[in-house]
């Protein structure tokens, strides 16, 4: 949608959960959360560590490959952005696949609603204030390295 970066975390993710490449995200079968095959995730979307410690940009990492390199951060990520995993949730994404995917939900990311996608902002200490006191949450301003 018109005003989110194409490199924010909601919108790179929303992006791969809708692309036919990647096998490790699937939406669920309300299409209102996503479903993540971790063992597959890692090895698929994670950056390896080789491309951070001098292999330069591109080095072995997709461009739709995640900063983090460890699972934990990613799922940091996905809380700090308000998702919240499905509690007991580790099932099958399709009839006969096998299990083991772990489920994660936010009421603003939803398959046929891209445009919720400017609703979703990265839950900081101050964010956490303002909606504490009830107020409107407001996204960073964009760095002069993304303008």
């Amino acid at each position: 949608p018109v005003g989110l970066s194409a490199s924010a975390f909601p919108a790179k993710l929303w992006r791969l959960l809708n692309s036919p490449r990647v096998r490790s995200l699937r939406w669920d079968s309300q299409a209102q959360g996503l479903l993540i095959d971790r063992p597959l995730f890692e090895r698929e979307l994670l950056r390896p560590c080789s491309a951070r410690t001098g292999g330069g940009e591109g080095a072995g990492a997709s461009p739709d490959s995640f900063k983090a390199t460890r699972f934990g951060s990613f799922v940091r990520q996905l809380n700090l952005y308000g998702f919240q995993k499905v509690p007991g949730w580790v099932g099958a994404a399709a009839p006969g696949d096998a299990g083991g995917w772990l489920r994660f939900r936010n009421p603003n990311f939803r398959r046929d609603r891209p445009d919720l996608l400017l609703r979703i902002k990265r839950l900081t200490r101050a964010n956490r204030q303002r909606l504490a006191a009830g107020l409107e949450v407001r996204s960073r301003p964009p760095s002069r390295l993304q303008q």
